[in-house]
């Protein structure tokens, strides 16, 4: 195609020198046989015929230079249309235009260029966006894959702690009533720690697949946060750990109250559980952009930098052994995570100076 598109250019510079060709010697005739023509008629001098024919020939010769130049011009002008042209079959950038003279042609090449720039600005747009959403729907599966399989195997450490006590429990009837009492406690502590997990993956696969579907509402944070601090109240002396909170009174949020409760439950339960803290701190105030932020803090020995970039990542367990004794399913920090983006918030975590860890978000005001 490109071969076909020269030919025409050039078959179209050939035919306009040919013309201008043409021209220029009708002209030179037609005007010496003009001259030759009134110098018998009127018998003019020879002298004066003479110099007629010097001033003919002379206009000539100009007239011939500026069509020459006029010619070259505008075979420049096309030439660089034509190497444009290439590139755009070739599906070049054109990194810089030509300069063409302002006249039709030149106007209508630079019509062109534009044309094509904005054309080729639109087809990189769309493939980008292209490429993005590939790489976020690929991304998508390898989370879900990942995920399935860690569910897999996360089910399997309590099924399989059940199972085999409830097998030695039907296969020795001779067992005392103490050790009984003991392997069913053991049960149904992991049955409580199976049925946690399933109610995490289910939080969390409601977030993802049906974020629309999820009710928000206006809902009194203070009330959820106090209803938590009442509920560690009646820990064990051993888990119990003191709340410290610092909120305006009444402190309205547009969300969901059940992820809402999961932010500051599972906040909660991984202080108490991992910090080594006796404090918890829960502080909140209005921020920017009508939104509150948020800390919450506890005093314990925080993490190592190492796994502060993980721990919102899901399964993720600083000790694994602990984690699992402790009832732990892996999740709870990526719960937060996710109920405080389905919110429009941001969050982060850091260590704090004075010891202890400190996750700070934001939540949107009602």
């Amino acid at each position: 195609m490109a071969m076909a598109s020269k030919n025409k250019f050039l078959t179209y510079r050939g035919g306009m020198f040919l013309l201008l060709a043409l021209l220029i010697v009708s002209l030179i005739c037609g005007f010496i046989i003009h001259h030759y023509s009134v110098v018998r008629q009127l018998a003019i001098s020879e002298h004066k015929d003479e110099g007629t024919l010097y001033i003919i020939i002379g206009v000539a010769i100009i007239a011939t230079i500026i069509a020459v130049v006029l010619s070259m011009r505008l075979n420049r002008n096309l030439r660089n249309l034509n190497k444009i042209v290439e590139a755009m079959e070739n599906g070049a950038d054109i990194e810089s235009m030509p300069e063409f003279p302002r006249d039709e042609l030149g106007d209508i090449s630079r019509n062109i260029i534009d044309l094509y720039r904005r054309l080729r600005h639109a087809s990189t747009e769309i493939e980008r966006q292209h490429s993005r959403a590939m790489h976020e729907q690929q991304e998508k599966l390898r989370i879900k894959r990942q995920l399935t399989n860690n569910i897999n195997h996360e089910l399997k450490t309590p099924v399989a702690a059940i199972q085999g006590y409830l097998e030695t429990i039907i296969n020795n009837e001779d067992m005392t009533n103490e050790e009984r009492k003991s392997f069913i406690e053991k049960s149904y502590a992991h049955s409580q720690r199976l049925t946690q997990l399933l109610t995490d993956v289910s939080t969390i696969t409601r977030m993802e697949d049906g974020s629309n579907r999820i009710e928000c509402q206006s809902v009194d944070l203070s009330a959820i946060i106090h209803e938590i601090r009442d509920e560690v109240a009646l820990l064990p002396d051993v888990k119990r750990m003191r709340m410290n909170i610092e909120l305006p009174e009444p402190m309205m949020i547009k969300g969901n109250s059940s992820l809402l409760m999961s932010i500051f439950k599972n906040l909660t339960d991984n202080a108490i559980a991992y910090s080594g803290g006796r404090d918890i701190f829960i502080k909140a105030w209005e921020g920017e952009n009508n939104m509150y932020t948020i800390t919450v803090a506890d005093n314990g020995i925080g993490i190592d930098n190492d796994h502060i970039g993980h721990i919102f990542e899901r399964f993720y367990r600083i000790d694994a052994g602990r984690s699992r004794k402790l009832g732990g399913t892996g999740l709870g920090l990526s719960i937060v995570k996710n109920a405080v983006l389905f919110h429009g918030g941001d969050i982060e975590v850091y260590n704090r100076k004075v010891g202890g860890l400190e996750f700070k978000f934001t939540l949107p005001k009602a």
